[in-house]
């Protein structure tokens, strides 16, 4: 994820995450308040068979 804007609380709703480069499954966000606007962290993964799988 290159871009670091952030998101007001109505906005986060409606994001989607991006997929993943090895096999196309969407990847975990974990949110990050920053003041009133949310900035999304990527996590990894969210396939536990591709290599870039993460359980965090």
């Amino acid at each position: 994820m290159s871009d670091f804007r952030s998101y007001t609380e109505e906005e986060k709703h409606s994001y989607v995450a991006p997929s993943c480069e090895l096999c196309g499954q969407h990847r975990h966000i974990v949110w990050q308040q920053d003041g009133e606007r949310w900035i999304p962290r990527d996590r990894g993964c969210s396939n536990e068979a591709c290599p870039q799988f993460s359980a965090a």
